[in-house]
């Protein structure tokens, strides 16, 4: 079954740059585990977490530009972490079984000079067999 071991988001909404699990360069930490709870004081980012996944669904389902403004959110400038500058980043580390090599896919999406999102940079890698 698969698994997300990890997540890194930059950026989003108030998400200014959280890391929860493990990820391709940290190895050494724990991996999520099947049944990850999220508690917290409101307005601290566990809505924004979960909708972090939605906007990831929505931009590879719909587009970039059609995500941003999906489901409320509002466009772009409203989805990116208020005062920063640069693109929304994603990370997610996952494996498709418990002896698969993991997989990480990156997403960078920023605003163009007019101000309609675009992706800056998309990237899937696998480690190869024997890979450390």
């Amino acid at each position: 079954m698969p698994r997300i071991e990890g997540i890194r988001i930059r950026n989003f909404r108030v998400l200014r740059d959280i890391t929860l699990g493990k990820l391709w360069n940290l190895q050494k930490t724990e991996p999520l585990t099947p049944m990850t709870a999220v508690i917290g004081k409101n307005g601290v980012g566990k809505s924004s977490l979960f909708d972090a996944f939605g906007f990831l669904a929505d931009c590879l389902k719909s587009g970039v530009e059609e995500a941003c403004d999906l489901r409320g959110r509002g466009g772009f400038e409203r989805i990116r972490a208020q005062g920063q500058k640069g693109p929304i980043e994603f990370e997610v580390y996952y494996k498709e079984d418990g002896n698969a090599r993991p997989i990480t896919y990156e997403l960078a999406v920023d605003e163009d000079s007019t101000g309609r999102p675009y992706v800056q940079k998309e990237r899937l890698r696998q480690r190869r067999k024997g890979q450390k």
